[in-house]
């Protein structure tokens, strides 16, 4: 809003005598006088609190709708009937003088303003009833606080307070206290004067004690304590009668007390994530208990007395020892939620089936061998989780289930899919991967509500033609079978429309096989990489053969098994300073040469490095180890040893380019090894195949996109979904490069890889950037190094954008432009990296250590570098708070010792949050190099000499309920939770647990199933490598493994199955639909979706289950009273539905729908 705009609206308020203005959002720099000419003005709004969260490094924050005030004028001062001020989302730093000028001020809220402290003149607005000053940087309540003794709302959540003042207790007008997300320690007794407080929140901080005297606030209907270091509950909670709500989960706790049974009126009760060994048999006496959850402790029996809780509607006991279900279970007849998953369950009574008002049960990660029959009368069940068990059989009476709209038995030993599940109509997602099925029942085409099969690591065969007509499926896991007619890159696309659109094309045209495969050759310089493709390729060989500097790619057309196959040979350059830049080219379906010199030893090869590598980055892919110049002298390795654990060598062959030994033998071997790469096989249809020939031997290196959609048509490809897929597919072979969905690279081109690698290697091989300019670049340096014919000054940008993708480059903050590779920065490190006074350390340990990962990060991170202080192995970082230093960090790499060494010294406060943002980081690196094997570690704190502790070890030790940590060798024990709490929150280190869990039973059910398996079986994914899919691109994260995870044990989550990423994807599409819904009932609905996408940033028992179903249920009926058709309405429908799904909320469309 401009000044001008300003004036004119401040004139018409005052002119109408509004009584509310609200100026959030308009970037106004400066509120001017005239705004005290609004003299009915009662409430004045210039930031706000709005709808949902943002991550903003390592925390999700509230969003606020703000301005960039930095000071307020004494005009305000004018107001006098002003009564509330809300000042969110300012830059203020602190409170202004004038604001605690207005007497008359009832609400004060300054969410976000940046403030540390709250200033002595604030007693001045005796009148004030609220005040809010949430997610600040405040670290003291002053005592002067309590002279404002009219408050009633006081919210100083998300700030740095250390300690509740005894003075607050003269805030005996108090309702609501909210003190969560802060750094306190002690609850101090003078708070029980405080006898009108209704709710007491206290979350997320660091209190160990419940005071006896928190007894006397009997009004307290609401009180929060989770996510302390609480161990006990005192008796005399009990005195707390008028408590509907209590909140304990994630403290330390291991018994509940029988007095908390005296609570009559309580609820909820959430005691999660403690050591509880035993519900007690009081528990019957809490009549009105409606959930009460106790996932993730040490429970080993559910009592008899249970049965006496008749208003129980969900009781959660997750992650527990339970080994038995009882019979009087099933006399809790209003149940609905049912959470059972991660116990010692070895089977479902009958009697479960009497729970007829069940929507939600799982009992995932069990020992059950059958599903009873009589779950078939559980009509009302909308999500059965029944995965990682020893189910061998799906009883038809299932077909019963009519409303289940989830059904998950992953990870169980089943052999067939009965045709009777197909009677499941209200299917949406059927998770069925990791069995031993053979078959999928054509009948299965009739679940036409179905969005997502899941049927990845079985021994199907065949995916039936009927599948197609499952128009609403979007996701289709069929990877990891049998199936050998669509190739990887097309079926690990999980897209189910371009599986069936792939299918449906080879079974309706003519097709020919790919016949291509990749050769790569890689090893240490100067082991005779070039030398060995000259002789395979023309059978000659050059004494005088140059190195090769980069990369340097060529066609080898042999003739195997009296197929012509294309192989493309890629030479890689040996050199220390390719190496960080080769792994965005090492790929899967490929055959790998592991070139070595006889002359040298293994470790001068470093074989194993490369070894590892390959594993890295091209999983299982066969190698060939290659011994060169044998006539100097033979290969002196521990063949055995390496063939044990590198179990894809296929063979090891000496030989001599000189004298032409073994390069037969080598021919030979490699002929076989292509023979075996299913891949080269893979079928295209006839018109795809001649569209990719002609772009191969197109003579541009780039065409536009449109010229691109013409050759489709020269063919016979006027289909968009067809062009469209055979491009991704041409994308993801590596054979040509097309980025029309990226943010940045979105020109449309096609272009040849050969034109990028040779541009970026060209980079790295110019002696001036290598050795003058220290990595730094400039436009001018791409005109000089780069053939202007083939690179001409309007691509540059497109190259350098290339290389930003790669993480190979950044832009410095300079003019004119100048970029920095950070590969090519020299290997001095600089002077003025020490760092003084107390450190945090944090330790990286690597298998092997690919140069790439500092690189990567330095690339990643560079706009935090400190003073321009960075080196090949290392870099020195700041974190900033109020435009203010607060810490400084070197992080550098031992390449040697394969280390990584992170070191931040300056404010304790903020130096574990600056960690969290450093291990996020490499964290993302780790996880597109899916098979690197790392290791974390930390210091002895003060015994920096002594060996470091290994990081997750302590958190074993941690979920194992240790509390002390004891070094025989230096007499010492230690405080686990102290040492942790330096490093990350009990928060961060619980979901980590819940992460690590997953991967657990991941790793526990493949290796299960591979026991049970027929046949060789190897639990290795085969995504292929790509920068967003090509094979000549970035590594893609290989996520199968962890997607199955989630699908096993995200219903073990505390949101029911629901990954928030996905759930929030789905409040994404329902704003799109929103968007073309009328006027009239617009804004209602993106209220409702802004609420609900609220909830769900909130910690899960934090949640208002009740506000989210009213909500979901407002959206489903909106929906249905639109009578105008609009696109995606019923997309709009199942949304709404898959959300309720996902969080475990009964949903039913409205009558007529």
């Amino acid at each position: 809003m401009t000044q001008d705009e300003l004036l004119a609206l401040i004139e018409q308020a005052a002119t109408e005598g509004w009584r509310e203005l609200d100026l959030s959002g308009q970037e106004l720099a400066e509120l001017p006088g005239e705004i005290g000419k609004l003299e009915q003005l009662e409430s004045l709004i210039l930031g706000k609190k709005v709808k949902g969260y943002e991550f903003v490094e390592t925390r999700y924050i509230q969003n606020v709708s703000g301005n960039n005030l930095k000071t307020l004028p004494l005009e305000l001062l004018d107001l006098p009937n002003l009564r509330r001020l809300d000042i969110s989302g300012n830059p203020l730093k602190k409170i202004p003088g004038v604001v605690t000028q207005i007497p008359h001020l009832e609400k004060l809220i300054l969410i976000r303003a940046e403030l540390t402290e709250i200033p002595e003149d604030i007693t001045k607005l005796t009148n004030l009833t609220q005040l809010v000053l949430n997610y600040n940087q405040i670290t003291e309540i002053p005592d002067a606080l309590a002279q404002l003794t009219n408050l009633m709302q006081l919210e100083i959540n998300f700030n740095k307070i250390t300690e509740i003042p005894d003075a607050l207790a003269q805030l005996t007008n108090l309702t609501q206290l909210d003190l969560s997300e802060n750094q306190i320690t002690e609850i101090p007794d003078a708070l029980a004067q405080l006898t009108n407080l209704t709710q007491l929140d206290l979350g997320e901080n660091q209190i160990t004690e419940i005071p006896d005297a928190l007894a006397q606030l009997t009004n307290l209907t609401q009180l929060d304590l989770s996510c302390n270091k609480i161990t006990e509950i005192p008796n005399t909670l009990s005195q707390l009668i008028n408590l509907t709500q209590l909140y304990l989960g994630e403290n330390q706790i291991t018994e509940i007390p029988e007095a908390i049974t005296n609570l009559a009126n309580l609820y909820k009760l959430y005691l999660s994530n403690n050591q509880i060994k035993e519900i007690p048999d009081g528990i019957t006496n809490l009549t009105n208990i409606s959930e009460l959850l106790l996932w993730n402790n040490k429970i080993t029996e559910i009592p008899d007395v249970i049965a006496n809780s008749t208003n129980l509607t969900e009781l959660d006991l997750f992650d527990n020892e339970i080994t038995e279900i009882p019979d009087v279970l099933a006399q809790l007849k209003n149940l609905s939620k049912l959470e059972l998953s991660k116990n010692k369950i070895t089977e479902i009574p009958e009697l479960l089936a009497n729970l007829t008002n069940l929507t939600h049960l799982a009992l995932s990660s069990n020992e059950i061998t059958e599903i009873p029959e009589a779950l078939a009368n559980l009509t009302n069940l909308s999500q059965l989780h029944l995965s990682s068990n020893e189910i061998t059989e799906i009883p038809e009476a299932l077909a019963k289930l009519t409303n289940l709209t989830q059904l998950q038995l992953s990870f169980n030993q089943i052999t067939e899919i009965p045709e009777a599940l197909a009677k499941l109509t209200n299917l949406t997602q059927l998770h069925l991967n990791f069995n031993q099925i053979t078959k999928i029942p054509e009948a299965l085409a009739k679940l036409t509500n179905l969005t997502q099969l899941h049927l990845n690591f079985n021994q199907i065969t065949k995916i039936p033609e009927a599948l197609a007509n499952l128009t609403n499926l979007t996701y289709l896991d069929i990877s990891r079978n049998q199936i050998t007619n669509i190739p990887l890159e097309i079926l690990n696309s999980k897209d189910a429309k371009e599986i069936f659109n792939y299918l449906r094309q080879i079974r309706t045209s003519k097709t020919r096989p790919l016949h291509e495969a990749k050769l790569l050759l890689i090893g240490q310089g100067s082991v005779g990489k070039t030398s060995l493709i000259e002789q395979l390729i023309r059978n000659q060989y050059d004494k005088n053969q140059p190195q090769t500097d980069g990369l340097n790619v060529e066609n080898w057309n042999v003739h195997i098994n009296s197929k012509d196959i294309r192989l493309n040979v890629w030479d890689f350059g040996g050199q220390e300073i390719y190496h960080a830049t080769h792994q965005f080219f090492l790929t899967k379906r490929s055959l790998y040469l592991l070139v070595c010199n006889c002359r040298t030893s293994e470790e001068e090869n470093r074989i194993e490095y490369w070894l590892k590598l390959i594993e890295s980055f091209g999983g299982q892919s066969p190698v060939i180890i290659v011994g060169n110049k044998k006539d100097e002298q033979p290969l002196d390795i521990n063949r055995k040893a390496l063939r044990e654990k590198y179990p894809n060598i296929q063979a090891i062959i000496e030989t001599s380019c000189q004298d032409n030994i073994g390069i037969d033998e080598l021919r030979a071997a490699i002929f076989q090894q292509i023979t075996n790469l299913k891949e080269v096989y893979d079928l295209l249809p006839l018109s795809w195949f001649e569209v990719k020939q002609q772009l191969e031997s197109m003579p541009q290196d780039f065409i536009s996109y449109s010229n691109y959609i013409g050759i489709c048509y020269e063919n016979k490809i006027p289909e968009e979904q067809n062009q469209e897929q055979l491009i991704d597919l041409l994308h993801r072979l590596g054979l040509v490069l097309n980025f029309r969905d990226h943010p940045i690279l979105k020109d449309t081109n096609v272009l040849k890889p050969n034109w990028v690698t040779e541009g970026i290697y060209a980079l790295l091989s110019d002696e001036i950037l290598k050795t003058k300019t220290k990595g730094i670049f400039t436009p001018a340096d791409l005109s000089r190094i780069l053939n202007p014919e083939r690179y001409p000054i309007q691509r540059h940008n497109y190259l350098i954008g290339l290389m930003k993708e790669f993480e190979l480059c950044f832009a410095l903050e300079c003019y004119p432009p100048q970029f920095l590779i950070a590969g090519l920065l020299p290997k001095d490190q600089p002077d003025k990296t020490e760092l003084h006074g107390e450190t945090l350390e944090f330790q990286y340990h690597y298998k092997v250590l690919p140069e790439s990962i500092i690189s990567r990060f330095i690339v990643n991170t560079h706009e935090k570098i400190y003073n321009q202080i960075y080196w090949r192995s290392g870099v020195m970082l700041q974190y900033q708070e109020n435009h203010e230093i607060s810490n400084i960090a070197r992080i550098k790499a031992d390449p040697e010792d394969k280390k990584i060494f992170i070191t931040i010294s300056g404010h304790n406060e903020t130096r574990r949050l600056f960690l969290g943002i450093l291990r996020d980081v490499f964290n993302k690196i780790h996880k597109s190099l899916p098979n690197l094997e790392i290791t974390e570690w930390v210091p002895v704190p003060g015994y920096p000499n002594h060996p470091p502790l290994d990081y997750q070890e302590l958190l074993g030790l941690e979920a194992m309920a240790e509390s002390t940590i004891t070094i025989g060798k230096l007499k010492l024990k230690l405080n686990l939770r102290q040492l942790l709490d330096g490093y990350e929150s009990l928060e961060s280190r619980q979901k980590l647990q819940r992460d690590e869990l997953e991967r657990d039973l991941v790793r526990i059910n493949i290796y299960n199933n591979n026991n049970n398996q027929q046949g060789d079986f190897k639990p290795m994914t085969e995504n292929t490598n790509n920068f967003q899919g090509a094979q000549v691109g970035i590594v893609n994260i290989d996520n199968e493994v962890k997607e199955n995870a989630h699908q096993q044990v995200g219903d073990l989550t505390q949101t029911s199955g629901a990954n928030i990423t996905e759930i929030l994807q789905l409040i994404s599409n329902l704003r799109q639909t929103a968007a073309q819904f009328p006027p009239e009932i617009h804004d209602d609905i993106i209220v409702d979706i802004d609420d609900v996408e609220a909830e769900i940033h909130k910690p899960e028992p934090e949640r208002n289950k009740t506000k989210l179903k009213k909500r979901l249920i407002a959206l489903l009926t909106a929906a249905g009273l639109i009578a105008a058709p609009i696109a995606g309405m019923t997309d709009f429908t199942n949304n709404v539905l898959e959300i309720g799904n996902k969080l475990g909320i009964e949903l039913q469309l409205p009558a007529g729908k």
